[in-house]
């Protein structure tokens, strides 16, 4: 491993462990607030105004969305901490996986999901942190789409060098001013209140890409769908 190589992974690994740290110890602070609020509206919500009572729901979730972001937080900083496992994948068991996952919140009816795999069906991958990657694309393909039936598709090639995935949906698509910034933690490009989730997806999919050596990108227009590019080094 070259000394910039080394020097990136170095920091990263920095980064997880101050995440960790963060978002780890600021949960019991949290819960005791959240406790609190709670029983200040049951012992005296009955005897509160309606301003006191809706400032009591605000502070509930305002809290609610801190804990997802600090649980996000958590898994973010855990992603790749015990290691990558580069076996022989299969894409078929990746895809699987993250179908699998998709299920609490959107079952397989509920959307159409198409996939061209192109030459061999398996690669040397962790097929774990694989479904991972490929279960944020996906629901991310879900939420940010208003059809009534959203579809999906998964399509695969490689070159002389790298495994090219792509994951393309009907959806409400991103502008092009916001393609390097949907990447970071955190980063959202709605309110709250208009879609759930903290931000962090594809921040954990960049993450998942690079420790495979690889990287992600987007092309999109804004309520022209969307399309999400991995590229994986070759083993």
């Amino acid at each position: 491993m070259d000394t910039d190589e080394s020097r990136v992974n170095g920091k990263q690994a920095e980064l997880d462990e101050l995440t960790y740290i963060i978002s780890h110890d600021l949960q019991e602070p949290l819960r005791m607030i959240r406790n609190y609020i709670q029983l200040l509206d049951k012992k005296y919500g009955d005897k509160l105004g309606d301003d006191a009572k809706d400032y009591i729901k605000y502070a509930l979730d305002g809290s609610t969305r801190l804990k997802q972001m600090m649980d996000d937080l958590l898994t973010y900083s855990r992603i790749g901490s015990s290691g990558v496992k580069e076996d022989l994948t299969s894409l078929e068991e990746v895809i699987s996986g993250s179908r699998k996952m998709l299920r609490p919140k959107y079952p397989d009816d509920s959307y159409s999901l198409a996939y061209k795999l192109n030459g061999e069906d398996k690669i040397h991958a962790d097929g774990n942190l694989l479904s991972r990657l490929f279960y944020n694309l996906m629901d991310n393909a879900l939420k940010f789409n208003h059809e009534q039936k959203p579809e999906i598709t998964l399509s695969s090639h490689h070159n002389d060098n790298d495994w090219i995935f792509s994951v393309q949906d009907n959806g409400i698509g991103i502008d092009k001013e916001y393609h390097g910034k949907i990447f970071r933690i955190f980063q959202k490009l709605h309110s709250p209140g208009e879609y759930h989730g903290s931000g962090i997806g594809l921040a954990i999919c960049e993450k998942i890409a690079k420790l495979h050596h690889g990287k992600i990108w987007v092309e999109s227009e804004k309520d022209k769908g969307t399309a999400f590019f991995i590229a994986i080094q070759k083993k």
